[in-house]
């Protein structure tokens, strides 16, 4: 995985869940980094260029991963990037008025791997033609 930039970002409290995820996106080639925190996603966001998906656990211990989309749209160089945003949770999604989301994906746990990979791909596909249609 270390010869690939990585292309996702997985952030997830529990760090088991994160190697676990890690490896099976490894064995299904996508190149992934995982981080169990916002602060350490936005350094891993910073230092890895070719993310362009997020799949973030709703609940990370005392924060919610959706703040990722706020921290991302305040922060000077991450906001020009484009990303799209998976979100994994236990409990239904409720939107938040207050927040501005952008499209984004929502799976509920408990994730069945291979429809987590499948939807991974998707969205990186998703992005690269919309990468490829600004280019034209």
């Amino acid at each position: 995985m270390q010869s690939k930039q990585a292309l996702v970002l997985l952030i997830d409290d529990v760090r088991e869940i994160v190697e676990e995820l890690l490896t099976f996106m490894e064995l299904h080639g996508i190149p992934a980094v995982g981080v169990s925190d916002l602060d350490e996603a936005i350094a891993a966001l910073e230092g890895n260029p070719a993310i362009r998906v997020l799949a973030c656990d709703v609940r990370l211990g005392r924060e919610s991963g959706l703040t990722i989309v706020s921290r991302i749209r305040n922060h000077t160089v991450l906001c020009q990037r484009p990303f799209n945003y998976m979100f994994i949770t236990g409990d239904p999604l409720l939107q938040d008025p207050t927040l501005q989301m952008p499209d984004h994906m929502v799976l509920t746990k408990p994730v069945q791997p291979q429809i987590l990979i499948d939807v991974l791909r998707d969205m990186l596909g998703e992005l690269e033609n919309s990468t490829q249609q600004g280019d034209g």
